[in-house]
């Protein structure tokens, strides 16, 4: 086929090309201009960052016919041959095929031999974790202390899989993700290089979907352009790759935030029959949900989201009629379901029910706005002051005013835990949890709670206490005060004097002496055979 696709078309031909990388390319170029080059590197990062390119420029580099430099001509006899893929000298392997321990002393007898033509015999190592150990094992010696004409570059994305001996004979180069304005601006260089033109929240939707891959980015764009016609609308791209519409993620945000479960449910369906993946849908609602609580707490300008300047001007506005705090626990509750969504048979209903119960959600007021309104004996939340309201009298007779609506008597502090536990549990179902397994005592009017030992004792502070004050107004028509106390775990008890005395028979016999002192042991307790 004639036809070259973007990500082989605009591959980088020099450092200075490659995108997003400088501090990579700066450091290797400074190598190359001084003359300290290693023999070994290991180029480490996530796919489709420019790992494998720049191992050809550097290649190019060394074994161009001006140099070596760090600007490589790209005419002489050698450069072509490299970006070709016809150099003898420069060998470019796959390690998941040939992770042999054959294959890798098949690499070392090569190695051996001068380069036919070039100053530097160059071996590309993609995707070196994927040799098996024994092959590791057999490079080891070679990498250490190879042919003064023998250079080696590994690539991988997975360093960790990388046995450290291997890992300190190279120097190591961390690649990173693009971040997706950098993205963005190379798609749309691209496209006035390719004479198209699209609407710049598809560009900055390709970049997202990317995930920080330039090669991935630029396969998704090779796929739109690939219709051959221009003024392609944003619904247009969102079409044609089968993403999922943002508008219908922010709508449903919008809709669950609105606590409207008609809207929720209408769009969801809305999404499935345009043939929507169910599981994108779920993570791209998480997204969301993160952005607009960082929209709450980001200073102005912050790169954090990839969205363009519309989108960053919307998202803050529908996050500014919200508390951090409700942003927070829409965002744990999504979070809590998505093991249970990623196992489901059934994920449209799991997704439907999961929203439904989002809109439930209270918003929930910020801690300083709960004790603000404690201290000054302001209305607790959802709970309003009873005003004194006068009957209306002839003049001549003055009837006294109706007093206000006495508050509802505490129950006794097990039933009132009891209560607290399955209101809070609405909201917050491990916290309510863990308050159904903890013990109260009455303490004036409020209440002492004593909650279990372990994991339960981060809910042991002010923010939890004041929580369950408003929930107590609630429930009782009057602010309660509460107390949380984490619980001491018993320490076991103290062996008894028959239990020593059988550890110290049991001690004495030969064979449990002998056991003792081969494996330096000691007899901590005794099982009767008929109790296992």
């Amino acid at each position: 086929m004639s036809y070259l696709v973007l990500a082989r078309k605009h591959r980088p031909a020099t450092f200075s090309q490659v995108v997003g990388q400088e501090h990579v390319t700066a450091t290797l170029a400074g190598a190359i201009a001084s003359g300290r080059v290693a023999h070994a590197f290991c180029f480490t990062g996530p796919r489709g960052v420019g790992k494998t390119s720049v191992a050809r420029i550097l290649a190019k580099a060394l074994n161009c016919q001006q140099g070596p430099t760090d600007q490589p001509c790209g005419v002489c006899v050698h450069c072509r041959e490299i970006d070709e893929g016809r150099a003898v000298d420069v060998q470019e392997i796959d390690a998941a095929s040939n992770s042999r321990v054959e294959d890798v002393r098949e690499l070392r007898e090569v190695i051996r031999f001068r380069p036919q033509s070039a100053r530097h015999r160059v071996t590309i190592l993609d995707e070196v974790h994927m040799l098996s150990k024994a092959a590791f094992n057999a490079l080891l010696k070679t990498l250490e202390e190879p042919p003064e004409h023998a250079v080696f570059i590994l690539a991988t994305t997975d360093a960790h899989k990388v046995p450290l001996t291997i890992l300190s004979r190279c120097q190591r180069y961390d690649f990173r993700r693009l971040a997706p304005r950098v993205l963005t601006e190379h798609l749309a260089g691209v496209c006035q290089a390719e004479g198209f033109d699209l609407p710049p929240e598809s560009l900055a939707l390709l970049a997202r979907e990317a995930d920080g891959s330039v090669r991935d980015s630029l396969s998704l764009l090779d796929q739109v352009l690939s219709v051959g016609r221009q003024g392609l609308r944003h619904q247009d791209v969102v079409q044609l790759l089968g993403l999922i519409d943002h508008e219908m993620v922010w709508r449903t945000a919008e809709a669950v935030l609105a606590a409207d479960a008609g809207q929720v449910l209408e769009l969801v369906s809305r999404v499935y029959a345009a043939g929507g993946e169910m599981q994108a849908f779920y993570g791209a609602l998480m997204e969301h949900f993160r952005n607009l609580a960082a929209a709450k707490s980001a200073p102005p300008g912050a790169d954090l989201f990839g969205l363009t300047a519309e989108e960053i001007a919307e998202l803050s506005r529908q996050a500014q009629a919200h508390s951090p705090e409700t942003l927070h626990e829409i965002f744990d509750h999504l979070a809590a379901g998505e093991e249970m969504f990623r196992r489901a048979s059934q994920p449209r209903l799991v997704m439907e029910m999961t929203l439904l119960k989002l809109t439930q959600v209270r918003p929930v007021l910020a801690l300083d706005e709960i004790i603000t309104r404690l201290a000054a004996g302001a209305e607790a939340p959802g709970q309003a002051v009873p005003r004194a309201v006068a009957d209306p009298q002839p003049a001549a007779v003055q009837s006294p005013s109706v007093q206000p609506a006495a508050a509802k008597a505490m129950p006794s502090p097990e039933t009132a835990l009891r209560q607290l536990a399955e209101f809070v549990g609405r909201g917050e179902p491990v916290f309510g949890s863990y308050l159904a397994r903890a013990v109260a005592a009455g303490r004036g009017d409020g209440l002492a709670i004593t909650m279990p030992p372990g994991p339960a004792a981060r809910y042991c502070n002010a923010e939890h206490e004041a929580k369950l004050s408003a929930a107590a107004a609630d429930l009782w028509g009057a602010p309660r005060a509460v107390s949380l106390t984490p619980g001491r775990e018993e320490p076991p008890p103290p062996p008894t004097r028959q239990t020593l005395e059988q550890v110290s028979g049991v001690a004495e016999h030969p064979a449990v002496r002998v056991a003792m002192e081969v494996f330096e042991a000691e007899v901590v307790a005794i099982n009767p055979i008929e109790q296992k």
